[in-house]
């Protein structure tokens, strides 16, 4: 995790499925990096399927597809990283209506 700054924001629906922050947000590079950490244990078997990877000036996207999780057929996940300084400063997570569904499926079960 030493690509984020100390202040950083990571913004996600996983973290509400994780039972995360209410808002869906976790802050600071501490709490960011523990937030992975759970997730990883609670999914060992995860793993991204990179589609695609767009450059901009200070910014970076990725789309891919996770595997491992809840979907058996997993939709698109879109993630975009903010720099400032060389660091990410601001990391968002947008999933497909693919990814929607099925985490609501398994979370109702």
């Amino acid at each position: 995790m030493a690509h984020y700054a100390e202040d950083a924001v990571f913004q996600s629906p996983s973290v509400l499925a994780l039972g995360g922050s209410s808002d869906g947000i976790v802050r600071g590079k501490r709490e960011i990096t523990e937030f992975t950490r759970r997730a990883f244990e609670r999914f060992p078997k995860l793993r991204f399927e990179v589609e695609d990877v767009i450059e901009r000036p200070n910014r970076v996207i990725v789309i891919y597809r996770k595997h491992g999780v809840f979907a058996e057929k997993p939709g698109l996940t879109v993630e975009v990283f903010e720099f400032e300084n060389d660091l990410v400063k601001r990391n968002i997570v947008y999933w497909s209506a693919e990814e929607v569904a099925s985490r609501f499926r398994a979370l109702s079960s």
